[in-house]
């Protein structure tokens, strides 16, 4: 299990994951997160909030990278993307 990002937005822990395609052909880059991703994101943040002691709110996002061309992409946050059950 592996992290991409792990900020703060506030008061809030955010753990991102980010996805790029070059073609959205076979679907756009969030639609990689599949469930498994999430429960390996879970894991991995459970574990370093161990490590922390953390204490604060926490929120799961997707950036989502689309490159259009050599020199253009399109960027999206998705915050709250899904939440632990």
């Amino acid at each position: 299990a592996e992290l991409d990002l792990i900020a703060m937005d506030g008061n809030t822990l955010v753990f991102v994951e980010v996805k790029t395609r070059s073609r959205v052909l076979l679907g756009t880059p969030e639609l990689a997160v599949t469930t498994q991703k999430e429960r390996l994101m879970v894991k991995a943040a459970l574990a370093y909030m161990r490590s922390i002691n953390h204490d604060w709110s926490i929120r799961f996002d997707i950036i989502a990278i689309v490159v259009k061309d050599r020199n253009s992409c399109e960027i999206q946050q998705i915050e709250g993307a899904f939440f632990p059950a």
